[in-house]
């Protein structure tokens, strides 16, 4: 099911159309007949309620005040978001409006927007709490997080972690799921992820933050501890910020001697999947089913990242789940920047990060991708080269691209090893509101020895409108003045063998 159009109220309210006369043409276009399944099937799984546009476009009644502001982002396309170039692949959940549609629109506007004769168009099944499963279900099990956030009106806060219990003891299949952020405006990310508390620590009430506000669900130490377990704990983490310990992100090396452990790895770091702009519901596809291992695990882990909107907000994210009885028999599997993973290399070619400091974020950009040199003032083509090497046949599914809001424009390059090059995807707009996923309508298999290439520009310049600083350097960090570069292919391991005719 397609998604949606969005559009800034005030600019809408400015662009109303006041009620006009029907044209009593044959050939006029109607809301009815021509307009009105254009717009359920592209626009509305956004524009309901409790979703994350600002007004419902359901009905005629819904959708005649915004006839010409509708018109009007079409035929920029704008709306609906989908920013692909389609001259390089073919996407299943392309939400992109045909020249045929938008001319559609375009004389229905210019003829008075008529409701037109016979019944209304039939609403597709949505979820009235708001869930974005693509068959429009609600989830079998709701999970509500037992936190309200409090978001200041100004300022940014860091992202930080907090950690809840786990719902159910056992080991769950899940067809979806889906991270809702509970304010939509306020929201950065939420990345979730599974995890047993180690020995010496409990969950209970301390600082989100280093010097940060005191709150429930934070990781502290437990003070009927054993000192020796504390010591045991205080040596780990000393170890592991100095880049002595062993990096245990990766299941690559592990995997072949103990594929379970491996598996259970992967499962904690997925978690529930994550909420960023644009995201709803991780829909598995058939065969792909997976697990939540409530038998291994007994804590999720939220890593929160808010943003202030000019007044103060609240948000309690929820998880959304929907079982399964299928067995899960394909692992789907992610080659990205900021990870090791079982059948591919780190696109950014720099050594591991200490654990305690992957995660960390502020002005001088400590944690993130070190080695890449800050953006400077003004500069508006930096451009950010990763590469990752699949050292196994594979099968690429689907690939992701993130950056903040001085990130322009991504290229992903797949070059086969007899040198043959194709471009996969390229986003010429990037847009940070809007953080799709590209799925590709035929996976594509790919043999050992080929590599990605993802090229990202930053527009660092006065002419980038979202631009907060231009006159400063931009370093690399989770916050949002400054910028990241994270861009992923999503794969499973081709076990038939790959051809590339």
């Amino acid at each position: 099911m397609k998604q949606v159009l969005i559009v800034a109220t005030g600019i809408l309210l400015a662009l109303s159309l006041a009620p006009a006369p029907v044209s009593a043409a044959a050939e006029t276009p109607t809301y009815n007949q021509d307009v009105g399944p254009i717009l359920l099937s592209n626009c509305a799984s956004c524009h309901r309620p409790n979703q994350i546009a600002p007004m419902p476009l359901l009905s005629y009644k819904d959708v005649r005040p915004w006839a010409r502001a509708i018109k009007a982002k079409v035929e920029a396309r704008e709306m609906p978001p989908w920013f692909a170039d389609p001259r390089f692949g073919e996407f299943a959940n392309d939400t992109s409006l045909s020249t045929d549609e938008i001319a559609t629109i375009t004389a229905w506007v210019d003829a008075g927007a008529p409701e037109g004769d016979g019944p209304a168009p039939v609403v597709p099944r949505f979820s009235e709490a708001g869930w974005a499963h693509s068959d429009g279900s609600d989830p079998d099990f709701v999970y509500d997080a037992p936190f309200e956030w409090q978001i200041d009106a100004e300022g940014e806060s860091p992202n930080f972690n907090l950690y809840t219990p786990m719902p159910f003891s056992e080991s769950r299949r899940v067809s979806a799921t889906q991270v809702r952020p509970g304010n939509y405006v306020a929201t950065h990310h939420i990345v979730t992820g599974l995890l047993s508390i180690p020995p010496g620590m409990v969950v209970g009430t301390g600082s989100a933050w280093k010097d940060g506000p005191t709150t429930d669900f934070t990781m502290v130490r437990d003070p009927d501890a054993d000192p020796e377990v504390l010591k045991k704990l205080a040596a780990a983490r000393r170890a592991a910020a100095s880049g002595d310990a062993e990096d245990d992100d990766t299941d690559a090396e592990d995997a072949e001697e103990d594929p379970d452990a491996a598996e259970a790895a992967a499962a904690a770091r997925r978690g529930f999947g994550a909420y960023i702009p644009g995201v709803g519901a991780d829909v598995a596809k058939p065969g792909q089913t997976r697990e939540i291992r409530g038998d291994l695990f007994d804590h999720i882990f939220w890593n929160l990242h808010y943003q202030a909107t000019g007044k103060p907000e609240t948000a309690r994210p929820s998880i959304g789940m929907w079982w399964s009885t299928e067995e899960a028999t394909t692992r789907v599997r992610t080659l990205g920047i900021n990870e090791h993973t079982s059948e591919g290399l780190q696109l950014v070619a720099e050594p591991p990060l200490p654990r305690g400091e992957r995660r960390a974020a502020g002005q001088a950009g400590q944690g993130l991708n070190p080695l890449l040199a800050p953006i400077p003032p003004n500069a508006a083509n930096w451009t950010v080269t990763g590469i990752g090497a699949f050292q196994n046949d594979a099968i690429i599914q689907s690939l992701f691209i993130h950056s903040h809001v001085r990130g322009k424009d991504f290229t992903w390059v797949l070059t086969y090893p007899d040198g043959r090059e194709d471009i996969l995807l390229r986003v010429p707009n990037y847009n940070f509101d809007w953080q799709l996923s590209y799925d590709l309508v035929e996976p594509l298999k790919v043999p050992a020895g080929s590599t990605v290439k993802a090229v990202a520009r930053y527009d660092n310049s006065r002419n980038n409108r979202r631009n907060p600083a231009p006159h400063k350097d931009v370093y690399w960090s989770e916050q949002s003045w400054d910028d990241m570069f994270l861009a992923t292919v999503s794969y499973t391991v081709d076990e038939s063998g790959t051809e590339n005719d």
